[in-house]
């Protein structure tokens, strides 16, 4: 908090990788002119961290938005870029891969609450949507109309696969650019149970 009236939208942020972290062995920081300010959430850094480890890929931060009312946990929101030649254009129905999402400030009082219509119960604030992990995706709904969503959550269905006895095959929408794409897309969001009785929700796409 010390630091924050410093930074500005575009600044760079260093990637270091912690892992030796006590909390997260793939756990990535984030370093503004050599100050640790905070991590990539452990949500998403699975893969990240497998590249850093590697040394696959040229990775930089971005600082995207910066929202110095939001408590310290939603000052800043950040873009992740490589830098690689291009040898195709991006297709117009994979625009989610590239774009910058406005951050949702969950912590800022705006006095509007956006609903959502989740199964046949009583509408509920998003924030229930946004701040659980607990997402998941019926692959086999998707339609043809979004391959590239298709291909991306097949290619990643190996570690994100899970079982719910249920119709077909579901994989958790891990909290990033694509789950912002698939919220978008959804005609609503459902709660489904698991054997276990544990609820999740479940983009649903008419």
């Amino acid at each position: 908090m010390e630091i924050l009236s410093l930074m500005k939208e575009g600044d760079l942020l260093a990637l270091v990788r912690e892992p030796e972290n006590e909390y997260d062995s793939q756990a990535i920081a984030l370093h503004w002119q050599g100050k640790k300010i905070g991590f990539i959430p452990q949500a998403t850094n699975e893969m990240l961290s497998y590249l850093l480890d590697a040394d696959a890929l040229s990775l930089f931060a971005v600082i995207t938005h910066l929202e110095k009312n939001a408590k310290p946990w939603e000052n800043l929101a950040i873009a992740i870029y490589f830098i690689q030649e291009a040898k195709n254009e991006l297709p117009a129905h994979a625009y989610y891969l590239t774009r910058i999402e406005a951050p949702h400030y969950r912590t800022l009082k705006n006095g509007k609450s956006k609903k959502e219509k989740i199964g046949n119960t009583k509408a509920q604030p998003m924030v229930n949507i946004f701040d659980t992990p607990d997402r998941v995706i019926n692959l086999d709904t998707i339609p043809d109309d979004f391959p590239d969503a298709k291909r991306y959550f097949e290619t990643y269905s190996e570690n994100h696969s899970i079982s719910l006895n249920l119709p077909g095959r579901y994989v958790v929408v891990k909290d990033d650019g694509i789950y912002s794409f698939m919220y978008e897309i959804s005609e609503e969001v459902k709660t489904i149970e698991s054997a276990e009785g544990k609820t999740f929700y479940e983009f649903f796409i008419a």
